[in-house]
C-alpha cells in the first residue's frame, strides 16, 4: 500500500472563530469550506487543508470513534499536534511581516539563524496557545534527503 499525500490535518480547538481569525488573518490561510462548529481552510499556496473543530457541549461532532467514550473536553486535547512547520523561502521577511500582524514570537524577535548552514527557524503559538506554528528557512545542507542517507 502506497500512502498519497496529506488530505487535510483535522484539530479540536477551544475557539473556533479565534482560530480561524488567526489563520486568516495573520498566516493568510483562507476558509474554503464549513458548517456550524467546524471550519476548513487551505494553506497560502492552496495546497494542504487544514480542519478546525469546536466540539459541541453534547460532543455530537466529535469523531465517530470517540462518541460514547469521551467524559470530558478535556480528554479530545491528547493525543495532540506538538506543533505545524511551514517552509519559507525568506525566513525574516515572513518574521516581519507576521510582527507587523501582531504575532508574538516564542523565540522573542523571531528567527533564529544558523550561520553554518543559512537555515532558520522562528515559532509562534496559535491563539490557544496550545499549537506551536513554525517556520523554517532551509540551509545548504537543510536540502539532502534525509531518507536516502539512513
Amino acid at each position: 500500500m502506497a500512502l498519497g499525500k496529506i488530505h487535510h490535518l483535522d484539530f479540536f480547538v477551544d475557539d473556533l472563530e479565534k482560530t480561524v481569525k488567526y489563520f486568516t488573518e495573520k498566516l493568510g490561510f483562507r476558509v474554503v469550506w464549513g458548517r456550524e462548529g467546524m471550519k476548513r481552510l487551505v494553506t497560502p499556496n492552496g495546497e494542504e487543508l487544514f480542519e478546525f473543530r469546536q466540539l459541541d457541549d453534547d460532543f455530537s461532532n466529535a469523531s465517530p470513534s470517540d462518541l460514547g467514550r469521551i467524559k470530558s473536553k478535556d480528554e479530545l486535547i491528547r493525543p495532540y499536534l506538538a506543533h505545524i512547520a511551514f517552509e519559507v523561502d525568506d525566513l525574516q521577511k515572513t518574521c516581519d511581516e507576521m510582527k507587523g500582524k501582531g504575532v508574538p514570537f516564542k523565540t522573542g524577535d523571531g528567527p533564529n539563524f544558523n550561520p553554518e548552514t543559512g537555515g532558520g527557524e522562528a515559532t509562534t503559538y496559535d491563539e490557544n496557545g496550545r499549537r506551536w506554528i513554525q517556520m523554517l528557512q532551509k540551509g545548504k545542507d537543510d536540502k539532502k534527503d534525509i531518507a536516502k542517507n539512513k
